[in-house]
């Protein structure tokens, strides 16, 4: 798993790395800012892959399946998430099983009451009200189980189908065993100074 900073990052390096179809979804952008993150995340990628996996950019071809989870048509084998927030990118690619990462950076949440009743399980709930009112310390909580939730759901590849308060992610542990369907994913934070708050999931070889 890789954080990408694209605070100062110039976009020039990594845009001829792009497909045609990336170029023109980053052309999209209005703001510039959103359209470097994209060129980092996606270009990032495809070094990664060329230099650590040795797949060659012609040999990178990406399709979705029907639920918009982006896979590598000639390997089937090798699976990628990607996330943003802020000006940060998280990349996760894995061997074997499919996975899922999530960043957020960290701010006040307004509607965080709202949203828990809605998508958080009883114990999630008890869990960020532990903290007190719903403030930035409990923000903070908030996120960071939304992220495992968020990235649970990537790694199972069905997006928002499945509904988030079915997803046990209560952070007391720094990794959690999730069960979707009859599937098993497990999940944990990634421990970063400060700011931004990140999360993986893997779906576990039965």
């Amino acid at each position: 798993m890789w954080l990408i900073d694209t605070e100062n990052f110039e976009p020039q390096s990594l845009e001829d790395l792009l497909s045609e179809d990336e170029r023109v979804a980053a052309n999209r952008f209005r703001r510039p800012d959103l359209r470097n993150r994209y060129i980092a995340a996606h270009g990032g990628l495809r070094v990664l892959l060329r230099e650590l996996h040795h797949i060659p950019l012609d040999a990178q071809a990406i399709d979705r399946n029907g639920y918009g989870k982006p896979h590598l048509m000639q390997y089937p084998g090798l699976h990628y998430s990607i996330s943003y927030s802020g000006h940060y990118v998280m990349v996760g690619i894995s061997e074997g099983e499919p996975i899922g990462v999530d960043v957020e950076i960290i701010r006040p949440i307004e509607d965080a009451a709202e949203l828990m009743d809605i998508h958080f399980t009883a114990a999630e709930q008890a869990e960020v009200r532990s903290g007190g009112a719903l403030g930035t310390c409990s923000s903070r909580k908030f996120l960071e189980i939304w992220v495992r939730k968020e990235a649970c759901l990537k790694a199972f590849g069905c997006g928002l189908n499945i509904p988030l308060n079915i997803v046990e992610c209560a952070h007391r542990d720094q990794m959690t065993t999730v069960q979707l369907s009859d599937s098993q994913f497990r999940t944990g934070a990634l421990q970063y100074l400060g700011d931004p708050i990140m999360a993986w999931s893997s779906r576990i070889s039965v």
